[in-house]
């Protein structure tokens, strides 16, 4: 006969199991129709691009600790190792940047249509920022949900009119720069 529990304890824990990242194998049959000969076979899930190394998930992590994470591709690669074991070169991973900036792009586009339109504050500011040895711009659009950033040539006022146009009908929270001073809004903090 069993002594029944008279206390039950539970503790939640967040684990890193030993290998978070694993190698899948996917594979898909072909059939063909004996009565027309046509072949016909299922797609591939959403979670795997064809001709791709890495999932689409992996792909979106290492996106984020580039991106957001300021993680170095080495760092990056280092990471795959430790974690699942996988070698690869660093062109998987600009590539794979690449493929995440031409997939967010119509998202980041919209966001800086909203922003623009209806976004009804913004802190605006600008700061030099070194390009292959030539001096370019960098101007931020934030608050505190989102960060829009946008590489331009100059500081002039037209890189900010190219972000929000000819008028902004809301509040720009901006410094002494010259640039935002007679720029067209509903108001301005400093």
């Amino acid at each position: 006969m069993e002594t029944p529990s008279v206390k039950v304890e539970t503790q939640q824990v967040a684990q890193l199991v030993e290998r978070p990242i694993e190698i899948v194998e996917y594979q898909r049959h072909y059939c063909q129709c004996i009565e027309c000969g046509v072949r016909a076979t299922v797609p591939w899930p959403d979670s795997l691009i064809p001709g791709q190394d890495l999932g689409v998930r992996l792909q979106g992590l290492l996106g984020w600790l580039g991106n957001y994470g300021h993680l170095p591709y080495s760092k990056q690669l280092q990471m795959l190792w430790e974690l699942g074991g996988i070698n690869i070169g660093v062109g998987t991973l600009v590539n794979t940047n690449q493929r995440l900036a031409t997939a967010s792009q119509g998202s980041v586009e919209a966001l800086r249509t909203w922003v623009a339109v209806e976004q009804p504050n913004l802190h605006v500011d600008e700061t030099p920022w070194a390009v292959k040895g030539i001096k370019e711009w960098l101007w931020v659009l934030s608050h505190p949900q989102f960060c829009l950033f946008h590489a331009g040539d100059t500081r002039s006022r037209g890189e900010l009119i190219s972000q929000l146009g000819q008028t902004y009908d809301g509040v720009l929270i901006t410094d002494d720069y010259s640039v935002y001073n007679g720029y067209d809004v509903k108001d301005q903090q400093k």
